[in-house]
Protein backbone atom coordinates (compact mmCIF):
# COMPACT_ATOMS: atom_id res chain seq x y z
CA UNK A 1 0.00 0.00 0.00
CA UNK A 2 0.69 3.81 -0.52
CA UNK A 3 0.47 4.77 3.16
CA UNK A 4 4.32 4.00 4.41
CA UNK A 5 2.87 2.08 7.42
CA UNK A 6 4.75 -1.56 8.62
CA UNK A 7 2.25 -3.63 9.17
CA UNK A 8 -1.48 -4.51 9.12
CA UNK A 9 -1.92 -3.04 12.83
CA UNK A 10 -1.09 0.21 11.94
CA UNK A 11 -2.82 0.36 9.03
CA UNK A 12 -5.93 -0.47 10.96
CA UNK A 13 -5.04 2.40 13.66
CA UNK A 14 -4.63 4.82 10.14
CA UNK A 15 -8.00 3.96 9.60
CA UNK A 16 -9.62 4.31 12.81
CA UNK A 17 -7.70 7.77 13.22
CA UNK A 18 -9.10 8.83 9.78
CA UNK A 19 -12.29 8.40 10.09
CA UNK A 20 -14.81 10.81 9.21
CA UNK A 21 -17.46 12.81 11.30
CA UNK A 22 -20.00 13.60 9.00
CA UNK A 23 -20.82 12.99 5.01
CA UNK A 24 -23.71 15.29 4.72
CA UNK A 25 -23.92 17.16 2.00
CA UNK A 26 -26.75 19.97 1.27
CA UNK A 27 -28.81 17.29 -0.43
CA UNK A 28 -29.43 15.32 2.75
CA UNK A 29 -31.66 17.69 5.08
CA UNK A 30 -34.37 17.60 2.68
CA UNK A 31 -35.56 16.02 -0.72
CA UNK A 32 -37.84 18.97 -1.75
CA UNK A 33 -39.15 16.55 -5.34
CA UNK A 34 -40.78 14.30 -2.98
CA UNK A 35 -42.23 17.19 -0.80
CA UNK A 36 -43.60 18.45 -3.97
CA UNK A 37 -44.73 15.50 -5.31
CA UNK A 38 -46.54 14.34 -2.55
CA UNK A 39 -48.35 17.56 -2.12
CA UNK A 40 -49.22 17.65 -6.18
CA UNK A 41 -50.99 14.36 -5.81
CA UNK A 42 -53.88 15.85 -3.15
CA UNK A 43 -53.13 19.21 -4.17
CA UNK A 44 -56.85 19.38 -5.16
CA UNK A 45 -58.19 17.72 -2.13
CA UNK A 46 -56.00 19.94 0.71
CA UNK A 47 -57.49 22.91 -1.64
CA UNK A 48 -61.07 21.77 -0.95
CA UNK A 49 -60.50 21.74 2.49
CA UNK A 50 -59.51 25.30 2.73
CA UNK A 51 -63.07 25.82 2.50
CA UNK A 52 -63.20 24.75 6.28
CA UNK A 53 -60.74 27.55 7.38
CA UNK A 54 -62.36 29.87 9.65
CA UNK A 55 -65.62 27.97 9.53
CA UNK A 56 -67.74 28.49 12.98
CA UNK A 57 -69.81 25.15 12.91
CA UNK A 58 -67.27 23.53 11.45
CA UNK A 59 -68.22 19.44 12.24
CA UNK A 60 -71.64 20.00 10.15
CA UNK A 61 -69.47 21.95 7.20
CA UNK A 62 -67.19 19.28 7.25
CA UNK A 63 -69.82 16.56 7.03
CA UNK A 64 -71.20 18.20 4.26
CA UNK A 65 -67.81 18.13 2.53
CA UNK A 66 -66.89 14.73 2.87
CA UNK A 67 -70.46 13.86 1.51
CA UNK A 68 -69.93 15.86 -1.50
CA UNK A 69 -66.24 15.57 -1.61
CA UNK A 70 -65.28 12.13 -0.53
CA UNK A 71 -61.74 11.97 -1.92
CA UNK A 72 -60.87 14.15 1.11
CA UNK A 73 -60.85 11.87 3.70
CA UNK A 74 -57.10 9.88 2.18
CA UNK A 75 -56.17 13.26 3.18
CA UNK A 76 -56.43 13.12 6.75
CA UNK A 77 -53.67 10.83 7.77
CA UNK A 78 -51.06 13.51 6.18
CA UNK A 79 -52.31 16.10 7.97
CA UNK A 80 -50.91 14.75 11.19
CA UNK A 81 -47.78 13.37 9.47
CA UNK A 82 -48.97 9.91 9.33
CA UNK A 83 -48.78 7.71 5.98
CA UNK A 84 -50.82 4.79 7.61
CA UNK A 85 -54.84 5.04 6.13
CA UNK A 86 -56.32 3.00 8.72
CA UNK A 87 -55.59 3.83 12.41
CA UNK A 88 -56.29 2.38 15.53
CA UNK A 89 -56.59 4.64 18.50
CA UNK A 90 -56.40 3.49 22.43
CA UNK A 91 -59.53 5.45 24.17
CA UNK A 92 -60.52 3.86 27.11
CA UNK A 93 -57.71 2.45 29.57
CA UNK A 94 -59.31 2.36 33.16
CA UNK A 95 -61.24 -0.94 32.25
CA UNK A 96 -60.20 -4.58 32.98
CA UNK A 97 -59.22 -4.55 29.05
CA UNK A 98 -58.01 -1.65 26.82
CA UNK A 99 -60.28 -0.16 24.79
CA UNK A 100 -59.46 0.68 20.70
CA UNK A 101 -60.97 1.95 18.04
CA UNK A 102 -60.18 1.73 14.66
CA UNK A 103 -60.18 4.95 12.30
CA UNK A 104 -60.34 4.47 8.27
CA UNK A 105 -59.11 7.15 5.75
CA UNK A 106 -59.05 4.56 2.84
CA UNK A 107 -60.36 6.27 -0.45
CA UNK A 108 -64.17 5.11 -0.75
CA UNK A 109 -66.49 6.87 -3.65
CA UNK A 110 -69.00 7.03 -0.66
CA UNK A 111 -68.63 7.02 3.17
CA UNK A 112 -72.02 6.04 5.66
CA UNK A 113 -73.08 8.48 8.03
CA UNK A 114 -71.37 6.43 10.73
CA UNK A 115 -68.09 6.42 9.04
CA UNK A 116 -68.33 10.34 9.01
CA UNK A 117 -69.18 10.81 12.11
CA UNK A 118 -65.79 8.44 12.53
CA UNK A 119 -63.90 10.72 10.69
CA UNK A 120 -64.84 14.13 11.71
CA UNK A 121 -64.82 12.42 15.59
CA UNK A 122 -61.01 11.33 15.18
CA UNK A 123 -60.49 15.57 13.33
CA UNK A 124 -61.99 17.00 16.27
CA UNK A 125 -60.26 14.75 19.22
CA UNK A 126 -56.55 15.01 17.69
CA UNK A 127 -56.83 19.28 17.18
CA UNK A 128 -57.44 19.59 13.54
CA UNK A 129 -60.71 21.06 13.24
CA UNK A 130 -60.02 23.58 15.88
CA UNK A 131 -56.49 24.48 13.45
CA UNK A 132 -58.79 25.10 11.13
CA UNK A 133 -61.59 27.01 12.31
CA UNK A 134 -59.38 29.50 14.32
CA UNK A 135 -57.46 30.02 11.42
CA UNK A 136 -54.34 29.29 12.83
CA UNK A 137 -53.20 28.66 9.42
CA UNK A 138 -54.37 30.21 6.69
CA UNK A 139 -53.96 27.78 3.78
CA UNK A 140 -53.95 23.92 4.04
CA UNK A 141 -51.75 22.87 0.94
CA UNK A 142 -48.59 25.26 2.32
CA UNK A 143 -49.79 23.38 5.80
CA UNK A 144 -48.92 20.11 4.44
CA UNK A 145 -45.58 21.31 2.46
CA UNK A 146 -44.26 21.93 6.07
CA UNK A 147 -45.68 18.45 7.42
CA UNK A 148 -44.12 16.74 4.53
CA UNK A 149 -40.55 18.45 5.15
CA UNK A 150 -41.43 16.88 8.65
CA UNK A 151 -42.10 13.32 7.55
CA UNK A 152 -39.15 13.85 4.79
CA UNK A 153 -36.43 14.04 7.97
CA UNK A 154 -37.09 10.11 8.92
CA UNK A 155 -35.45 9.51 5.11
CA UNK A 156 -31.72 11.24 6.16
CA UNK A 157 -30.90 8.08 7.11
CA UNK A 158 -31.20 6.63 3.60
CA UNK A 159 -30.60 9.60 1.84
CA UNK A 160 -26.94 9.31 3.88
CA UNK A 161 -26.72 6.14 2.16
CA UNK A 162 -27.33 7.27 -0.90
CA UNK A 163 -24.80 10.08 -0.61
CA UNK A 164 -21.99 7.80 0.74
CA UNK A 165 -22.75 5.77 -2.77
CA UNK A 166 -22.61 9.37 -4.93
CA UNK A 167 -19.26 10.00 -3.16
CA UNK A 168 -17.69 6.85 -3.71
CA UNK A 169 -18.91 6.41 -7.40
CA UNK A 170 -16.77 10.00 -8.09
CA UNK A 171 -13.86 7.66 -7.21
CA UNK A 172 -14.70 4.77 -8.81
CA UNK A 173 -15.66 6.55 -12.25
CA UNK A 174 -12.36 8.51 -12.05
CA UNK A 175 -10.18 5.20 -11.30
CA UNK A 176 -11.97 2.96 -14.25
CA UNK A 177 -12.05 6.16 -16.65
CA UNK A 178 -7.71 6.21 -15.63
CA UNK A 179 -7.64 2.73 -15.95
CA UNK A 180 -9.79 2.22 -18.92
CA UNK A 181 -11.92 -0.24 -17.00
CA UNK A 182 -15.52 -0.91 -17.44
CA UNK A 183 -17.73 -0.31 -14.01
CA UNK A 184 -21.73 -1.11 -12.70
CA UNK A 185 -23.36 0.53 -9.90
CA UNK A 186 -25.85 -1.19 -7.87
CA UNK A 187 -25.00 -4.22 -9.67
CA UNK A 188 -27.08 -7.21 -9.75
CA UNK A 189 -26.56 -11.22 -10.37
CA UNK A 190 -28.33 -10.06 -13.58
CA UNK A 191 -26.52 -6.91 -14.56
CA UNK A 192 -23.34 -8.53 -14.01
CA UNK A 193 -24.36 -11.41 -16.34
CA UNK A 194 -25.69 -9.19 -19.01
CA UNK A 195 -22.61 -7.08 -19.14
CA UNK A 196 -19.42 -9.56 -18.54
CA UNK A 197 -21.07 -12.95 -18.85
CA UNK A 198 -20.19 -13.60 -15.28
CA UNK A 199 -21.94 -15.95 -13.10
CA UNK A 200 -22.13 -14.07 -9.36
CA UNK A 201 -23.43 -16.50 -6.21
CA UNK A 202 -25.95 -14.81 -4.06
CA UNK A 203 -25.80 -15.08 -0.70
CA UNK A 204 -29.92 -13.41 -0.85
CA UNK A 205 -32.04 -13.16 -3.52
CA UNK A 206 -32.20 -9.37 -3.32
CA UNK A 207 -28.22 -8.91 -3.24
CA UNK A 208 -27.00 -6.09 -5.38
CA UNK A 209 -24.07 -4.51 -4.93
CA UNK A 210 -22.95 -0.61 -4.81
CA UNK A 211 -20.36 -1.38 -7.61
CA UNK A 212 -18.78 -3.52 -9.76
CA UNK A 213 -15.54 -3.32 -11.88
CA UNK A 214 -14.06 -5.51 -14.03
CA UNK A 215 -10.54 -5.80 -14.49
CA UNK A 216 -9.49 -7.26 -17.96
CA UNK A 217 -11.51 -10.20 -16.96
CA UNK A 218 -10.96 -10.22 -13.02
CA UNK A 219 -14.27 -9.10 -11.50
CA UNK A 220 -14.07 -7.15 -8.41
CA UNK A 221 -17.31 -6.07 -5.66
CA UNK A 222 -17.19 -2.91 -3.82
CA UNK A 223 -19.84 -2.13 -1.18
CA UNK A 224 -20.14 0.92 0.71
CA UNK A 225 -21.46 2.69 3.59
CA UNK A 226 -21.54 5.42 6.48
CA UNK A 227 -21.86 5.48 10.04
CA UNK A 228 -21.70 8.46 11.67
CA UNK A 229 -23.68 7.29 14.68
CA UNK A 230 -22.46 4.01 16.94
CA UNK A 231 -24.70 1.35 18.38
CA UNK A 232 -25.25 -2.36 18.88
CA UNK A 233 -26.10 -2.36 15.40
CA UNK A 234 -22.15 -1.96 14.11
CA UNK A 235 -21.61 -4.77 15.45
CA UNK A 236 -24.25 -6.91 13.21
CA UNK A 237 -23.01 -4.88 10.20
CA UNK A 238 -19.47 -5.85 10.61
CA UNK A 239 -19.58 -9.36 10.78
CA UNK A 240 -22.23 -9.28 8.12
CA UNK A 241 -19.88 -8.02 6.06
CA UNK A 242 -16.86 -10.39 7.57
CA UNK A 243 -19.50 -12.94 6.29
CA UNK A 244 -19.97 -11.99 2.79
CA UNK A 245 -16.20 -11.68 2.59
CA UNK A 246 -15.72 -15.89 2.91
CA UNK A 247 -18.72 -16.38 1.07
CA UNK A 248 -17.78 -14.27 -2.26
CA UNK A 249 -14.14 -15.49 -2.01
CA UNK A 250 -14.57 -19.51 -1.12
CA UNK A 251 -16.83 -19.57 -4.63
CA UNK A 252 -15.20 -21.07 -8.09
CA UNK A 253 -16.00 -17.80 -9.54
CA UNK A 254 -13.83 -14.90 -11.25
CA UNK A 255 -13.91 -12.93 -8.24
CA UNK A 256 -11.06 -11.17 -7.47
CA UNK A 257 -11.21 -8.59 -4.87
CA UNK A 258 -14.20 -7.80 -2.45
CA UNK A 259 -13.42 -4.59 -1.10
CA UNK A 260 -15.51 -2.96 1.42
CA UNK A 261 -15.25 0.98 2.18
CA UNK A 262 -16.91 2.65 5.26
CA UNK A 263 -16.47 5.65 7.00
CA UNK A 264 -18.18 7.51 10.15
CA UNK A 265 -16.97 8.25 13.43
CA UNK A 266 -19.98 5.32 14.70
CA UNK A 267 -16.94 2.41 14.04
CA UNK A 268 -15.18 4.57 16.92
CA UNK A 269 -18.12 2.68 19.29
CA UNK A 270 -17.60 -0.92 17.47
CA UNK A 271 -13.77 -1.03 17.15
CA UNK A 272 -13.30 -4.60 18.01
CA UNK A 273 -15.84 -6.12 15.53
CA UNK A 274 -14.67 -4.00 13.37
CA UNK A 275 -11.27 -5.22 13.82
CA UNK A 276 -11.96 -8.58 13.62
CA UNK A 277 -13.59 -8.16 10.03
CA UNK A 278 -10.18 -6.21 9.08
CA UNK A 279 -8.15 -8.75 10.13
CA UNK A 280 -10.49 -11.12 7.98
CA UNK A 281 -11.17 -9.59 5.06
CA UNK A 282 -8.45 -8.28 2.53
CA UNK A 283 -9.17 -4.76 1.92
CA UNK A 284 -11.38 -2.72 4.19
CA UNK A 285 -10.60 0.75 3.57
CA UNK A 286 -11.72 4.21 4.36
CA UNK A 287 -12.41 7.18 2.15
CA UNK A 288 -9.15 9.18 3.29
CA UNK A 289 -7.34 5.92 2.09
CA UNK A 290 -9.04 6.32 -0.87
CA UNK A 291 -7.69 10.01 -1.45
CA UNK A 292 -3.99 8.07 -0.72
CA UNK A 293 -4.69 6.03 -3.70
CA UNK A 294 -5.16 2.89 -2.11
CA UNK A 295 -8.43 2.26 -3.81
CA UNK A 296 -6.70 2.97 -7.41
CA UNK A 297 -4.19 0.85 -5.85
CA UNK A 298 -6.46 -2.06 -5.32
CA UNK A 299 -8.07 -2.51 -8.39
CA UNK A 300 -5.31 -1.95 -10.34
CA UNK A 301 -3.06 -4.87 -8.77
Amino acid sequence: MRLGLKNKEEVFEYFMKTLKHTNRTFEFFIDWSKVFQNVDNIEVELNILNYLIGRENIHEEFKKLIKKYPSVVSTVPVLIAVRDKSLEVLIDFKGDDWVYKNYSFKKKKKYSDEEINDIVEFCERVGLLELFSNKKIKNIVDYCIGIEVGIGTNGRKNRGGKIMENIIEWYVKGICDKLDLEYISQATKEKIKNAWNVDLPVDKSSRQYDFAVNNKGKLILIETNFYSGGGSKLKSVAGEFKSLNNFLLEKDVIIDKFIWITDGIGWQTAHKPLKETFENNDYLINTRMIVDGVLEEIIKS
